[in-house]
């Protein structure tokens, strides 16, 4: 298994913890992306490492979303258009908003979870990556007391599955934390989970890949699977610099399709049709707060995530949040960028003190299930697919990438089996396609595509 060519699309985190597994068991590795690192979607999230989170196809999200598309300032907007990919999308979406299905992602999901910050752990230690991380969970943080209940079941759900949980009032939690405003009814903290600034973390990923001889290149645009007569992928092609320049073939013994909401474009190429639609997230950054909380929090009303987050220049605060699905490359929605701010200020102390240092909008790409889609494409031997993984990328990152490496190198999978076929790329296999999960050719049979 040593030594073959492979070509990973997308230098995010499930991308570039990818490679640094690959890496770590002989491989030679090629990382392409279009942006460079820190613009990623991975660097621009909440930095929330919320294991056990549930997904999106929670009951009644479906019919919520519906209402909530009327208006550009709701936590879900969907930009209505006429386009048959987004009707069927979200018609598959609603089939899935059930109990049933929920439960069985939550089983998946949290199974996923303590491995992920496990093996993330063991990374940063062997890389030494500094950034912020700190394994104090985070907070379900509650303004109406009649919500209190909601919040409190919703935890429940994780309970059986080895996760821990506590109630907190608003006295106690502002005893805790002076950050919270005397409006805050109390909180849910999650203990197991963890956060960090999640650009320093990609970043260091990034750096402990090229140490480790991997080649990251980020004015790469791919723009298609290349395949042969036999269907089994050999590289991908590049976009042309100018238009007299020469196509660009990087060619590869195994493809990893690693590229986020880009996914579903180029697994068109290949064959394969993933329904997935962009959702953008926004964030932004402060400074000047004059008490930033001491842990990661979502504010269960307005659906902002907090994160405080150390910085060279001192203490700032990072809100993310919103989630607007509508066609990609649109100019941002400047009201929705102001929402984070509007819906942090009842909760905390001092944000209207404040001052914005940055700002950032990207793509989170969203299965039409809610579920990653992580396995070997059908009908295409040698093209391995992980992505779909919505807002939990960075939490689910390391894990994902632990996965693609046993696969690829056909070793013992760190994961149950049917864990892994609640996301395989299978499932979104043509009628009659094949559901083989042939191993990659060995090295010596590989084509040269230069």
């Amino acid at each position: 298994m040593d030594g073959r060519r492979i070509v990973i699309v997308g230098a995010g985190i499930v991308g570039l913890c990818s490679a640094y597994e690959l890496l770590q068991r002989g491989h030679q590795v090629t990382v392409l992306d279009r942006e460079p690192v820190f613009d990623s979607a991975s660097c621009g999230n909440a930095g929330l490492l919320s294991i056990g989170h549930p997904p999106l196809t929670r009951p009644g999200a479906s019919i919520r979303g519906l209402r909530w598309m009327l208006s550009s300032t709701s936590p879900l907007y969907i930009r209505r258009r006429p386009s048959p990919e987004l009707l069927r999308w979200l018609l598959d979406f609603h089939m899935h908003c059930t109990e049933a299905h929920l439960e069985r992602c939550m089983t998946v999901l949290c199974a996923l979870g303590f491995r992920t910050l496990e093996r993330l752990e063991q990374i940063m230690d062997a890389e030494s990556i500094r950034c912020g991380y700190q394994r104090t969970g985070w907070l379900d943080v509650v303004m109406d007391p009649a919500n209190v209940a909601a919040a409190e079941t919703e935890a429940a759900m994780l309970a059986p599955h080895g996760y821990r949980t506590e109630r907190i009032d608003g006295a106690e939690l502002r005893r805790r934390d002076p950050a919270f405003s005397d409006s805050v009814a109390g909180a849910i903290h999650y203990l197991d989970s963890a956060n960090c600034h999640p650009g320093l973390l990609t970043r260091g990923i990034a750096d402990a890949v090229r140490r480790r001889g991997g080649t990251l290149r980020t004015d790469a645009t791919v723009t298609r699977i290349e395949r042969d007569a036999q269907g089994r992928a050999r590289g991908v092609r590049l976009a042309r610099p100018h238009p007299d320049a020469p196509s660009e073939v990087v060619p590869a013994d195994v493809v990893v399709m690693a590229a986020g909401v880009w996914s579903s474009g180029l697994a068109r190429t290949a064959g394969l049709d993933i329904p997935m639609q962009g959702a953008r997230g926004y964030h932004v950054q402060l400074e000047g707060v004059p008490v930033l909380p001491r842990t990661g929090c979502v504010l269960h009303e307005t659906f902002v995530a907090v994160t405080p987050m150390s910085t060279p220049t001192g203490g700032q605060l990072r809100l993310a949040g919103t989630l607007e699905i509508g066609p990609l490359g649109l100019p941002w929605m400047r009201q929705r960028l102001a929402m984070l701010s509007a819906g942090a200020r009842r909760y905390l102390r001092g944000v209207d003190e404040a001052r914005a240092v940055s700002d950032w909008a990207g793509y989170r790409p969203c299965t039409s299930d809610g579920m990653p889609v992580i396995g070997w494409a059908p009908n295409t031997p040698g093209l391995y697919v992980a992505t779909g993984h919505a807002m939990m990328g960075m939490t689910l990152g390391p894990v994902t990438g632990e996965i693609v490496a046993q696969q690829i190198c056909g070793e013992p999978c760190s994961i149950e089996p049917d864990y892994l076929a609640a996301m395989a790329t299978a499932r979104y296999a043509p009628r009659g396609a094949s559901q083989s999960r042939a191993a990659p050719l060995p090295p010596e049979a590989s084509p040269n595509l230069a």
